[in-house]
């Protein structure tokens, strides 16, 4: 309004303006605050997930407390300040969304939401207001500060300049009210259902920055580690399984080796090393090159850091070695890390295996592997006998194709020295692939629904749960049937899609109303038809 004399006409004008522009102020659309319950629900969601994720954190922490106390004992401490810190405020914010609630008159049974959720005097009067109410909203802030130093306090000093948490209680920056304080840009005139989501927000933010603090500090459990301090002897072998007249190979390796020095590796007897409850051995530190009963003859070849062991397959039955390896070290003098290993000599046999599950499936690809031990994979050959094929691929591994329900076998041959032998024969199931569930856009499966939610959903979709092949069926019809107070619509598709009267019968949707779709038929990777159950969703 301009300075100046004016006449009682236009004071008049100007008051009606500025009682105009209070009013419009005041006139927070349905749709924004909507929009703010939809983000409060979501931000309650993410809250529960990162807690059961920090939940997971902790677990790891009592579980290096039990197997390394001392190494993990400072972490830990650090830890479960983390998460006094996170407590803490979180339950001060949520007493202040309780207390929000309730001046708001609490929440409407039928919306699910707060009853004043357009009120802005609330949370003005809790926190802005002169008094008790900016002393809190200044006390608020203060510890939404405190809890980011704090947590930052818990990171290393090198690494916290570029550690990044969300919680902050900076007073933000907004152009034109420049000088304002936190409470005040924060909380002033803001809806109840807004002031609600802004410190679910907060919530988010120290739950996320106690998961960011717990994270970094169990991963410095482990950076504390000295590289040679727990090493321990390693012995890999592709089988400790063999037929008659093969030989045994293993690569016997040095767990967290230095690359640049080759592993000494001696094979005799573990006499004088003391055996731990726990199956490792102690270690044994020596100026003398070899312990008594080894000699510098009895060394292995070592190729890429690994020692190399090869024994004959001789009679059938368990064969046990054991070792050394010596290491030099930098101060002088030896330490020694025994290993010990064991492998059987069989007979020979013959291996079938699904490498899905134990059964075959009509209508899609079973991958199989099929191997006989000691044998390469081209001097392997395997027959379905039954309703199928069996194909095999050009990487060894073979295809069954199957027709009919019931049962069938696979035979196995293998050429051995030159000669084809029969290896033997494994039975196998045939099933029908299971029904698939039926769903609403691949995301409903019935009960409660948001109308917003279900009106979304543009087709009906088959999912298979739980099943390791990728097969697919499609919706062949299906009807819906709509119920609302007392009468009932009812529309047929062909194909998966929602057409016209089912997109209206959803787009009238409204709480307390009913919605069928039942008569699904699908059909699936074996060209039978199905027939699918009733799916019902009760709109709130």
């Amino acid at each position: 309004m301009a300075g100046g004399k004016l006449s009682p006409r236009q004071k008049m004008i100007n008051m009606m303006y500025l009682v105009l522009t209070a009013l419009l102020a005041l006139n927070v659309s349905q749709e924004v605050l909507n929009a703010f319950h939809l983000v409060n629900e979501g931000l309650q969601t993410s809250n529960g997930s990162l807690g059961e994720k920090n939940a997971g954190i902790y677990k790891m922490f009592a579980k290096q407390m039990d197997q390394n106390p001392e190494k993990a004992k400072d972490f830990n401490n650090k830890a479960q300040q983390a998460k006094k810190i996170s407590a803490d405020l979180n339950a001060l914010l949520e007493q202040y969304k309780v207390e929000i609630i309730k001046q708001a008159k609490g929440i409407d049974p039928e919306t699910d939401d707060i009853v004043e959720r357009d009120n802005i005097d609330v949370a003005t009067r809790m926190f802005v207001e002169e008094g008790a109410g900016v002393k809190r909203g200044r006390e608020l802030q203060q510890k939404i500060l405190d809890a980011r130093k704090n947590f930052l306090a818990l990171v290393d000093e090198k690494d916290r300049a570029n550690f990044k948490i969300s919680i902050d209680g900076e007073t933000p920056k907004k152009k034109g009210e420049e000088g304002a304080k936190w409470e005040y840009l924060t909380f002033s005139h803001v809806p109840t259902t807004a002031a609600v989501t802004i410190l679910s927000k907060f919530q988010n933010d120290v739950v996320s920055s106690e998961g960011a603090v717990v994270e970094y500090l169990i991963k410095k459990i482990g950076e504390t580690d000295f590289k040679f301090d727990a090493l321990a002897a390693k012995i890999i072998s592709p089988s400790s399984y063999i037929m008659q007249g093969q030989a045994y190979k293993a690569d016997i390796f040095l767990a967290a080796f230095n690359s640049t020095q080759q592993p000494e590796v001696f094979l005799g007897s573990l006499g004088g090393f003391k055996r731990n409850p726990d199956g490792t051995y102690d270690k044994v530190d020596s100026q003398n090159p070899l312990p008594g009963g080894y000699s510098e003859g009895g060394m292995l070849k070592a190729e890429g850091g690994m020692g190399k062991l090869e024994q004959g397959g001789g009679s059938v039955g368990e064969r046990k070695y054991g070792g050394i390896i010596r290491v030099k070290n930098p101060v002088g003098g030896y330490t020694f890390y025994p290993f010990e290993g064991s492998y059987q000599v069989a007979a020979k046999a013959v291996v079938v295996s699904p490498t899905k599950m134990n059964v075959l499936y009509i209508g899609v690809d079973n991958p199989m592997k099929i191997s006989v031990p000691g044998v390469g994979q081209n001097d392997i050959s395997a027959s379905l006998q039954g309703s199928g094929t069996l194909t095999k691929n050009a990487d060894g591994t073979y295809t069954a194709n199957v027709s009919g329900v019931g049962k069938c076998n696979v035979a196995v041959s293998a050429k051995i020295e030159g000669k084809v032998q029969t290896m033997g024969t494994e039975e196998f199931r045939i099933k029908r692939i299971p029904d698939p569930i039926p769903s609403l856009g691949g995301k409903l499966f019935g009960g409660n629904t948001q109308p917003g939610t279900i009106k979304a959903q543009s087709g009906l979709v088959a999912l298979l749960k739980d099943f390791d092949f990728d097969a697919r069926f499609n919706v062949v019809s299906f009807q819906m049937v709509y119920s609302t107070k007392g009468e009932i619509f009812k529309a047929e598709a062909q194909g998966p899609l929602l057409n016209a009267n089912m997109k209206a019968f959803l787009d009238r949707a409204k709480p307390k109303d009913i919605i069928f779709i039942d008569e699904i038929k699908v059909v699936g990777p074996d060209k039978q038809p199905r027939k699918l159950g009733q799916i019902a969703f009760t709109i709130i």
